[in-house]
């Protein structure tokens, strides 16, 4: 398995996926330079997290048995057409 890794693209935890970030306190209206876009996320507001084969797996053995037979079907087709 080695280096596997699945990278989940969600909403910024920071910003909330506003891009606004406080430089220090809280927001002033009459100070605008006291909010700066945030260097956490990118211009959607979203960042990416990292999704381990185990918490896959879980997640994946955790689904009521119809939609993991589903996913497990699209997968399987997807590795027989990459086969091709």
């Amino acid at each position: 398995m080695g280096n596997l890794k699945l990278l989940l693209r969600i909403r910024c935890t920071v910003c909330r996926g506003s891009r606004m970030h406080s430089a220090g306190g809280y927001h002033d209206p009459l100070n605008p330079t006291k909010w700066k876009s945030c260097p956490y996320c990118d211009e959607q507001g979203a960042t990416y997290i990292e999704a381990s084969v185990n918490v896959i797996v879980e997640y994946l053995a955790s689904l009521p048995v119809e939609r993991r037979n589903l996913i497990l079907q699209r997968l399987d087709a997807e590795i027989s057409e990459e086969i091709k």
